[in-house]
């Protein structure tokens, strides 16, 4: 066996667990059981980020990011499933028990803002202190403040935003569909780079950031996951008609150039604080976070764009 193939065989086992805990999940037809899952992959990659930056000695508030990481989303997951109860609560009185019809409420991307707001502040308040008491130079404070609140904000809220359709089933499938297509591209992009990389253009996609991708792999990609996307279409309901031409001029390009950048964001990542891998978790890919760096950033702009549609 090739060092191609046995890579390429790497990856799709472990792209085919992830989409087998997601649908299965979904299958579960139990909401909890998707917010399990989601809030797991969001504690063991922001538990990855802590060991790599760590290992690397990068200077940052490791701490405060971990223990956010590992919150956050479990608050986030909380706060969906109790807006999903509903029930009737009898009170005592003075003219004997009445009963009160009480609906949850929780504003998930208004909360998902306020603990970003909160989090860079409490970050900045860190620093500060760090400054007047830790004998900390400016130039290392603004460098720990970016680095600590990337460690938050890239794994773990943005893909966070996968959890913000528990209230909605349907919701749910649309998202297992648009993380099908990430992936796909990501599998896809392999096999045309392996296939056909550099045979009609010799300069690569992206040199300095990740040097094996092509151009011919990212086109091959494309063309290969819309086709896929478009058939595993019938598992969605987004709400509205979705025609050819929307659909493969406007909605593909989009979740297309947002999983290579998350790609590319993640190796960027990964070049900055010299290391191949986040983890050895999964064969061929490495940790959580080499899974859901492109995810993290087509849920985040699925979510949003819902939110605004």
């Amino acid at each position: 066996m090739t060092p191609k193939v046995k890579t390429f065989l790497e990856r799709g086992f472990s792209t085919i667990v992830l989409l087998s805990l997601l649908g299965g999940a979904v299958w579960w037809d139990n909401a909890i059981g998707y917010a399990i899952l989601v809030c797991a992959l969001c504690n063991l990659t922001s538990y990855e980020w802590f060991n790599m930056l760590r290992e690397r000695g990068a200077e940052a508030n490791r701490g405060l990011a971990l223990i956010v990481g590992l919150i956050y989303p479990w608050l986030m997951a909380a706060g969906m499933l109790l807006a999903t109860t509903q029930g009737d609560f009898v009170i005592g009185g003075e003219d004997g028990p009445t009963s009160v019809f009480l609906v949850s409420a929780f504003n998930f991307h208004g909360v998902a803002l306020a603990m970003l707001v909160l989090f860079v502040l409490a970050t900045f308040f860190c620093e500060l202190y760090r400054m007047d008491y830790k004998n900390s130079s400016g130039a290392q404070a603004l460098s720990s403040a970016g680095i600590t609140i990337l460690s938050f904000v890239y794994p773990v809220w943005l893909f966070a935003f996968a959890l913000s359709t528990l209230d909605n089933p349907t919701g749910i499938y649309n998202l297992l569909w648009l993380i099908l297509a990430t992936k796909m591209s990501d599998i896809w992009a392999y096999v045309s780079g392996v296939l056909l990389g550099g045979k009609f253009i010799k300069r690569r996609f992206s040199p300095a950031v990740s040097p094996k991708k092509t151009w011919e792999g990212i086109i091959g990609s494309f063309i290969i996951t819309s086709v896929c996307s478009w058939l595993l279409l019938p598992i969605t309901d987004f709400g509205f008609e979705l025609t050819p031409v929307v659909f493969f001029c406007v909605l593909m390009p989009a979740i297309f150039i947002l999983s290579v950048a998350g790609d590319l964001a993640g190796s960027l990542i990964k070049r900055g604080v010299a290391i191949k891998d986040s983890g050895s978790l999964l064969p061929g890919i490495g940790g959580i976070f080499d899974l859901i760096d492109s995810p993290a950033f087509t849920v985040s702009f699925f979510a949003a764009v819902m939110a605004i549609l």
